[in-house]
């Protein structure tokens, strides 16, 4: 596996996705720099004496950003048409894009190489996907555009606020048939942020009456549903076990205050009472703090932190939300 000078290598143009999270990018160039990069890029000749990357964009430009001056790559003579395919597929792969960005990816590699692809089933076994989840992403591209935009970037446990899971928006546009009141209901869901329970019975409620507006079924299914806290498994483990008495949320629950019983679930395995609830800042936090949410070091807590919510913003306000058990399920 050969070394190159990084300045002989171009950035590839036929890459079709240019946007690199920055979070993501400083977070490699960081590795990089402690370590080094430890998967070549792979490039083509392009020129008397330079390259053009083929496959590992964002290790390209995370070793500039590093300052390296040398990288390990893999030398292979790729036609063009060549270049986009890996591109489309390697992107694909991606565990951070949306079931929307997925889908755009999959189409554009059927409208590119229709002989190749002709239909989503080739693309799945050319993906090792399930060909039912192909389907499933392809579907998003027939909702209106303004719920493409709220679905989440990827598939997480937790959704950022704002957004939706892509099976929450399909739902939408099943159960409800005009696309205005499609997209005021999946606004309303990303903005207010219920629970996935209250998510299914809001829309099936506004789909048995077309005539009630969104808002007050909304508003009758809210106030009337027990309040849920969900936890991983591990974290619901720890609650049992008397080690988590806090949990730290970007978004809470309008209803949620002090003395309020909520079910904490993974499935409902308790009943909490909410002892107290206030705003801190991430950078604030302190080994008490981790302690409280789990037995952590200060340093494991933030790595929970990420996994659970994507980064960890020092100047970032959270609620933080302590509880005790009153009831085990």
């Amino acid at each position: 596996m050969p070394d190159l000078k990084l300045k002989k290598i171009q950035p590839n143009r036929l890459n079709p996705r240019f946007e690199f999270s920055k979070v993501g990018l400083d977070e490699l160039a960081d590795s990089i720099k402690q370590v080094g990069l430890l998967q070549p890029i792979v490039v083509r000749p392009k020129g008397a004496d330079t390259y053009e990357v083929v496959v590992g964009e964002r290790r390209y430009r995370a070793a500039q950003q590093a300052g390296l001056d040398i990288v390990p790559v893999i030398v292979r003579d790729y036609g063009d048409a060549e270049v986009m395919e890996l591109n489309l597929i390697e992107n694909i792969q991606r565990e951070d894009l949306s079931a929307v960005e997925k889908a755009k990816l999959c189409k554009r590699m059927r409208d590119s190489f229709p002989t190749k692809y002709p239909n989503w089933e080739v693309i799945a076994q050319r993906l090792g996907v399930d060909f039912e989840t192909v389907k499933k992403w392809i579907r998003v591209l027939g909702l209106p555009e303004e719920i493409q935009q709220r679905i989440a970037p990827r598939e997480v446990q937790r959704v950022s606020p704002g957004k939706i899971d892509y099976q929450t928006a399909i739902r939408i546009t099943q159960g409800i048939k005009e696309p205005e009141r499609q997209v005021e209901l999946a606004e309303k869901l990303a903005d207010e942020h219920v629970s996935q329970r209250s998510a299914t019975r809001i829309i099936k409620e506004v789909s048995k009456e077309p005539e009630k507006s969104v808002e007050a079924i909304f508003r009758e299914v809210v106030e009337e549903a027990p309040i849920f806290l969900p936890f991983s498994r591990v974290h619901a483990d720890a609650i049992v076990k008397g080690a988590k008495t806090q949990t730290s949320r970007k978004t809470k629950e309008p209803r949620l205050q002090p003395s309020t019983i909520v079910r904490a679930q993974v499935t409902h395995f308790a009943d909490l009472e909410i002892l107290d609830i206030y705003r801190k800042k991430l950078g604030e936090f302190d080994e008490n703090d981790a302690m409280r949410e789990g037995g952590y070091t200060l340093d494991e807590f933030k790595e929970v932190w990420k996994e659970l919510h994507g980064d960890w913003n020092p100047n970032e306000s959270v609620y933080v939300i302590q509880f005790k058990i009153v009831r085990q399920v």
